[in-house]
């Protein structure tokens, strides 16, 4: 017979098993608040949505940066006026669907943030990324500024040197390869949003750092060599640009209207080689330079430990090679001892017979005597192989023996933790 506040319990308990599912399940609404359980589906359809005005974006960055090039190239030559002035304004109105492309797409991350729980208020990091973005875009070549130009004096010239406005914006591009690898790490295996809730689980960031050393620790050559790749052709580029008004006058030391040139001043750079055949001679010049010194000496210190990294044995790798010598040892063990037997078999046959000499004796019990201590070396070298073998074996033993025990006082803590939920579930219940 049940008492009154029991039966109102009861009560409460019928109509809340009688409310609707929506209201048990907020997370199944795509506008749900932050506070609301993750929903896998809804964030992955906002992460899509998210991945698709990235291409988009992709693909009009693209085409901005090859007719840019193209721009580049009739600037440096002077010519086809009127097609280049064609080309500025395709450059100008794809860079209006930039800025259009950049703003939807930070909206599209936001809301995929806002799926996941994460709640945004103010000014954000996010608010800075799309004003940078809208900078770079927007300090692109013009069609307004073709025939602007700003000179200045340079002390390896004489007279007065010039360079064009729109080849100086034609150095944003350096800046625009970020949208590039942005672009690459979004797109690659470590970064989507199952990598996003994983980390979350083990309080990491999955941000675009994670995306590039996870790739380090997969692809370590991969990552480094396409770096120095970009280094190359990017600073090569912008170099060319930087020496250009000195190569409109004097190109007979310093002939950097070549793009080969160019290339070759960068990787001489980086390397820090040095060479001299090739040197900057302007400011802007002298500062892309710098950023190569910088740049260079990052990337090839790291190609270094990443070689000296991948030379070292796996632990596994390494029990082959111990073994592999071990059997080499046992098998020169065997030849050399078949040959001391040999050796004495000859000299006991011949001093049987006669038929040898005193010299030929002598000869041949030094020869037995070489064998025997290059045995006994082999020997010593066996003994110490297959000793380091048994460490090894002893060590990976004690490693077993100490996770079958972290093991055990895992399942043993599980065992304490639904013993407790079972305790307290007994005394809610009195």
């Amino acid at each position: 017979m049940h008492t009154q506040p029991d039966q109102e319990r009861l009560n409460t308990q019928a109509n809340q098993a009688q409310e609707p599912i929506q209201n048990k399940a907020p997370f199944l609404d795509l506008e749900s608040s932050g506070d609301s359980l993750e929903d896998g589906r809804v964030t992955n359809l906002y992460y899509q949505r998210f991945r698709m005005m990235d291409l988009s974006f992709f693909v009009f960055n693209f085409i901005g940066t090859g007719l840019t090039v193209i721009t580049l190239e009739l600037i440096h030559y002077d010519e086809q006026p009127e097609a280049r002035l064609v080309i500025l304004w395709v450059i100008f109105i794809s860079n209006l669907i930039m800025m259009g492309l950049a703003l939807v797409r930070n909206q599209a991350k936001l809301k995929w943030r806002e799926s996941k729980g994460d709640v945004f208020s103010g000014f954000t990091k996010e608010h800075v990324e799309l004003i940078m973005e809208i900078i770079i875009i927007a300090a692109s070549p013009l069609p307004f500024l073709d025939d602007i130009s700003f000179y200045f004096s340079n002390d390896f010239v004489d007279g007065d040197v010039y360079y064009y406005a729109n080849e100086l914006l034609c150095l944003t591009l350096a800046f625009r390869v970020i949208f590039f690898i942005r672009t690459t790490l979004l797109n690659s295996y470590w970064h989507s949003n199952r990598t996003d809730r994983v980390c979350s689980l083990y309080a990491s960031q999955a941000d675009y750092m994670f995306t590039i050393k996870s790739l380090m620790r997969n692809q370590p050559f991969t990552v480094n060599y396409s770096a120095m790749i970009l280094l190359i052709f990017v600073f090569g580029y912008c170099l060319r640009i930087c020496e250009s008004p000195l190569n409109r006058i004097d190109i007979s030391s310093n002939d950097f209207s070549s793009y080969a040139n160019s290339m070759w001043c960068v990787i001489v750079t980086s390397t820090t080689l040095g060479y001299g055949d090739y040197y900057t001679r302007t400011l802007l010049g002298r500062i892309v330079m710098s950023v190569v010194c910088i740049l260079g000496n990052f990337v090839v210190s790291s190609m270094i430990v990443i070689i000296t990294n991948e030379s070292y044995l796996t632990t596994l790798e390494n029990k082959v090679v111990i073994l592999i010598d071990r059997l080499s040892l046992k098998k020169q063990m065997q030849q050399e001892a078949a040959m001391i037997i040999t050796i004495f078999g000859r000299m006991y046959y011949a001093k049987r017979h006669l038929d040898l000499t005193e010299v030929e004796f002598i000869d041949m019990s030094k020869k037995m005597k070489k064998y025997a201590i290059q045995l006994k070396l082999t020997t010593r070298k066996y003994v110490a192989a297959r000793a380091l073998g048994s460490q090894l074996e002893e060590i990976n033993s004690g490693f077993n023996s100490l996770k079958e025990n972290l093991k055990q006082t895992s399942q043993l803590q599980e065992e304490l933790i639904k013993a407790n939920e079972n305790l307290i579930y007994k005394i809610d219940n009195k």
